[in-house]
């Protein structure tokens, strides 16, 4: 599931594909602007992520804006994983500087992009 902004500024994405890492995992991919233009991808993306029923891993490293909505599909996205891990790569500091807020950096955790410098 790929949608598209046109409208202005960068490419908007959203989407979600199984990767097989050490442990499969659900690999969500945010780019650009995740505003409430994507509130009802972000809802089926939870959807499709869970489905899986696999650690979610949420790779943020695109993103160049969020806003509430973003943070609360990062919510509802780690309260109904229940045992399954979240995992946040490569989250831009005004990304990380939302979740650490919001507080929820308790329920999620927050990695660098690999080769990223911190």
């Amino acid at each position: 599931m790929t949608s598209s902004n046109t409208l202005s500024g960068p490419p908007v994405s959203v989407g979600v594909r199984l990767e097989e890492w050490v442990t499969p995992v659900v690999v969500v991919t945010l780019a650009g602007e995740v505003d409430a233009f994507l509130a009802a991808d972000l809802e089926r993306c939870i959807d499709e992520a869970l489905a899986q029923r696999r650690p979610v891993v949420v790779d943020a490293y695109d993103v160049s804006f969020m806003d509430s909505t973003g943070l609360g599909f990062l919510a509802r996205l780690a309260s109904r994983s229940g045992e399954r891990h979240i995992t946040v790569l490569g989250a831009p500091e005004h990304v990380r500087h939302l979740v650490h807020r919001a507080r929820l950096d308790v329920m999620i955790d927050l990695q660098t992009h690999p080769g990223a410098t911190a």
